[in-house]
């Protein structure tokens, strides 16, 4: 068996772009949304991502 390469874990864990279209009706409500909440954007998506897999 492989040994686990420590560098392959930390590849894993960087920030990479995502790209999905929304309309800019959907993109200023989330916009205004996690600035009303103090969230980023990417932390409001990766709740809502959590939230998803746990209802699943």
């Amino acid at each position: 068996m492989a040994e686990k390469n420590q560098e392959d874990d930390d590849e894993l864990d960087e920030l990479v772009a995502l790209n999905f279209k929304i309309t800019e009706r959907e993109r200023r409500d989330f916009k205004v949304w996690c600035a009303a909440r103090g969230l980023t954007q990417v932390e409001a998506f990766k709740r809502g991502f959590n939230l998803l897999k746990k209802i699943e």
